[in-house]
């Protein structure tokens, strides 16, 4: 005795046309070809964009540490400077005290 299996779909689809592989288009492999060319393509743009970013960033990088030590460096040379000249100016009023006293 075969029992009816139950909650089944009140329609079920049915096969109408027989369907044959070589009518559907590309193989498969053809498709995994195209496939890898279209990664290769996009991952070679996304590596430009990427590149040319990366470039840009440490461009950018580079000019605001180079700034920030030339800066820095300014203000060290100029205090050296002022201490170098008051020294100098220190050294050439007692000289100068010496020779009239």
């Amino acid at each position: 005795m075969s029992s009816t299996p139950r909650n089944l779909p009140r329609f079920l689809p049915t096969l109408t046309e027989v369907v044959h592989p070589s009518s559907l288009g590309p193989t498969s492999a053809t498709v995994g070809a195209n496939d890898e060319e279209i990664i290769r393509t996009v991952m070679q743009q996304v590596n430009d964009v990427l590149e040319n970013r990366l470039r840009e960033e440490t461009d950018a990088m580079v000019h605001v540490l180079v700034n920030e030590h030339l800066e820095n460096l300014n203000l060290r040379l100029q205090q050296e400077l002022a201490l170098a000249v008051r020294q100098a100016v220190v050294e050439a009023l007692e000289r100068q005290r010496k020779q009239l006293g």
